[in-house]
């Protein structure tokens, strides 16, 4: 058997047989001055294979990245209630390469089955082989589950029915950014407090998150719209209003103490929008509950002429809150004389 001579450098198997292959050979025939001549030119290419092993994309379903994902990074921490037994990784890796989660194969861009959460602090790892089989890079996540009673737990807020008065079309109106709703409405006067959290980072607040509401005035009237029930209120835009969450969570509006009209309760209506983007569908859309007790005290003030609500006196029988309104219940301080503050901590999962 001949040996290699010295100066010959080994290459491995599998980028050997790739160079192999792409070589050719051609050969020429020349004729001309009466003879004739032949020769061969070697012309030689070479399959470049991908040694890119990193992430292209990275997503956890129930909570969010921290750093913000970048190909650049490689360590990443997440934080969820103790509600949150299991979270899923989709991670995107381009180029031909492969991908494991916990050992297990996964295809580029799809969702991870369910990775089980202890209390405390469990280790996630993926791991991208590039195309060349050779390269590889490790990114790791520390996902953290708060423990039962740890005071980092929250009930989300139900998901409820916008109702028949929504108005959208009002959101694109700069108008209606503001904190005082009443224009021109008289009632008792109402401070709506809302502190916005979320479930899936350890209840913490919300930043920059438009919260839309609107209620009927003290008569059972909505702005915006004209019917039998509700009455002739089209072009009007009373008791409706748009506020930014602050760097705590928390928005204020300035409005007066909601009537009722037949077939409800006494309400609020509300929807959040995520980074304050007005032009998607709400994150959340959800309706708070007022105290019946306070509702009896109201509706026997001289300013509220249609009295007590006979067509639905309590929240219990409310087509709404029959199924429960615990984390919709308003908490209200105050009296008839000088009005009422009203506060409630929004939970969603965002």
């Amino acid at each position: 058997m001949t040996s290699p001579s010295s100066g010959s450098p080994r290459l491995p198997a599998r980028r050997k047989a790739m160079l192999l292959g792409a070589l050719s050979t051609t050969t020429l025939i020349s004729c001309g001055g009466g003879g004739s001549s032949t020769g061969s030119t070697t012309n030689t290419s070479a399959t470049v294979v991908s040694t890119d092993a990193r992430l292209s994309a990275l997503s956890v379903s129930s909570a969010s990245l921290s750093p913000a994902f970048s190909s650049s990074v490689n360590s990443y921490t997440v934080s969820v209630a103790n509600s949150v037994s299991s979270i899923s990784v989709t991670p995107t890796a381009g180029n031909g390469a492969t991908i494991k989660v916990n050992g297990i194969a996964l295809a580029s861009g799809t969702a991870s089955g369910a990775i089980s959460l202890a209390v405390g602090t469990t280790g996630i790892s993926i791991v991208v082989t590039a195309e060349d089989g050779a390269s590889t890079n490790t990114v790791s996540i520390a996902a953290t589950r708060a423990a039962a009673g740890s005071g980092t737990n929250c009930a989300i807020i139900p998901q409820e029915t916008e109702g028949p008065y929504p108005l959208l079309a009002i959101l694109s109106n700069s108008a209606i950014m503001r904190k005082d709703i009443r224009e021109s409405k008289t009632g008792l006067p109402l401070t709506l407090n809302l502190t916005l959290t979320n479930v899936n980072q350890l209840c913490a607040p919300i930043t920059n998150a438009a919260v839309y509401i609107w209620h009927c005035d003290k008569d059972g009237g909505y702005s915006g719209y004209s019917s039998q029930q509700n009455g002739n209120h089209q072009g009007e835009t009373y008791l409706r209003g748009i506020q930014i969450t602050d760097a705590n969570g928390q928005v204020s509006f300035t409005t007066v103490y909601p009537g009722w009209y037949a077939g409800r309760v006494t309400h609020i209506h509300a929807q959040v929008y995520i980074n304050d983007n007005l032009s998607v569908t709400a994150t959340a859309t959800t309706q708070f509950a007022f105290s019946e007790t306070i509702n009896t005290a109201v509706y026997n003030t001289a300013l509220y002429t249609h009295g007590q609500n006979t067509s639905v006196p309590t929240n219990a029988s409310d087509q709404v809150f029959s199924d429960g309104y615990s984390t919709q219940l308003l908490s209200l301080s105050g009296d008839t004389a000088n009005g009422y503050v009203a506060s409630l901590t929004m939970s969603i999962a965002a």
